[in-house]
């Protein structure tokens, strides 16, 4: 599918009515709300819950474990790697057994997910109508794919001018905003970016080899990638240090669940601004993504990895969204983002990644971070309540006997 391939404003509204609407409204209303909330659960699927993956194969997961009576599998426990073999694992090689449960265990995350996204899903699975629930699954999926073009077409242009007009190192020569073709490993500028951390882009033999693929410098199997760290310099020594703090990845996530505008924040304070940028500009009606998803203030790994993704493929050359491109397996290094997060399973590795996500939180949803952080664990609800009835109490104790 093209880039610029998106679903006019009612291409989801087509084709006959998915099944379990509600049984409150006429029947035209009803068409309506299903084809809305279809339609914004589906384009949620490819940013917060798998990238190329299928309900199917999530809801595959789900009653794997099921039929298994996997302890806690229904409410969201046992999503580690240890018991859930299937027979027959026993047998595999211990590298590809745990390959196999550390995919399953990403499967099962990725269907909490879809079920945070779509709370009605569990209702759509029990469904007898076979039919009608893959039909519906299929629906899901075609607003899910136009969602992640969508993203991949405009991510493209503003990648390009944010690194044109960056007040150090900007691209030289500047980025062609309406086409990918110049950019990836053969230009100086995109490729460094593209570059691994374990290879010295500034030396030219290195580059070359790089570029062809020689003398083991692989560009494609290796995801401690330049365009990925803070201040985009990687010490492959403490490969963790600075990963996933990249200044354009944070505004490749603002770009696409936040406002464009957000991303622009250190670009406008870089630059004098001309005659257009004085104009007014009709504010959207339309909330971000992230308030439609309802985010609540908070990343996700599969969040994050779906902006590292976007991002990387801004940065290369393929002419259209592709889950593989020149040798780089884009569902490899998703997984591999997300397994970031999620496969140490260690308290220092859970602390490790909670600091990760509370530092994205900061960056993205400042606000609802400072919230939480006021708060604590008290919630708003009951603070806010104790609040009321100290003032009652004090109320009382004043009013004379």
């Amino acid at each position: 599918m093209p880039p610029s391939a998106s679903p006019g404003p009612g291409d989801d509204d087509n084709g006959p009515r998915p099944p379990g609407s509600s049984q409150d409204c006429g029947e035209g209303e009803k068409e309506i709300i299903d084809a809305k909330e279809l339609r914004r659960c589906g384009r949620g699927i490819r940013r917060l819950v798998t990238l190329c993956g299928t309900v199917t194969q999530l809801v595959a997961e789900y009653d794997r474990r099921l039929l298994r009576s996997e302890p806690n599998s229904d409410d969201g426990g046992d999503c580690d790697n240890n018991g859930n073999g299937d027979e027959g694992d026993e047998d595999m090689p211990p590298e590809k057994r745990e390959e196999v449960q550390r995919r399953r265990s990403r499967d099962y995350r990725s269907y909490l997910e879809l079920v945070k996204l779509i709370p009605t899903l569990k209702d759509r699975i029990t469904d007898p109508h076979g039919g009608a629930r893959m039909l519906y699954y299929a629906r899901l999926l075609d607003c899910a794919n136009n969602a992640r073009s969508d993203d991949t077409a405009r991510v493209k242009p503003i990648i390009a001018n944010l690194l044109n007009n960056r007040a150090n190192n900007p691209a030289n020569p500047p980025l062609d905003l309406d086409t990918r073709e110049a950019r990836g490993l053969q230009n100086d500028f995109t490729g460094r970016l593209l570059c691994p951390i374990m290879y010295d882009w500034e030396d030219p033999a290195v580059r070359a080899k790089v570029r062809d693929c020689s003398d083991g410098h692989n560009a494609s199997n290796n995801y401690w990638l330049r365009c990925l760290y803070e201040g985009e310099k990687g010490d492959p020594e403490d490969v963790e240090k600075g990963f996933l703090k990249s200044a354009l990845l944070v505004k490749t996530f603002q770009m696409i669940f936040t406002a464009p505008s957000s991303a622009r924040g250190n670009l406008d304070a870089e630059r004098v601004p001309g005659p257009r940028d004085r104009q007014k500009k009709t504010p959207s009606k339309r909330p971000p993504v992230a308030e439609q998803l309802r985010m609540d203030g908070q990343v996700t790994a599969r969040s994050i990895a779906y902006a590292a993704v976007q991002m990387h493929f801004a940065l290369c050359d393929a002419t259209h969204w592709m889950n593989h491109y020149n040798g780089f397996n884009y569902e490899e290094f998703y997984e591999f983002i997300i397994d970031f997060f999620e496969s140490d399973e260690t308290p220092e590795g859970k602390a490790a990644s909670e600091e990760l996500y509370n530092w994205w939180n900061k960056q993205v949803f400042p606000r609802s971070a400072a919230t939480r952080a006021a708060l604590g664990p008290i919630s708003a609800r009951h603070s806010s309540l104790a609040l009321l009835r100290d003032q009652r109490r004090a109320r009382v104790s004043r009013a004379p006997s």
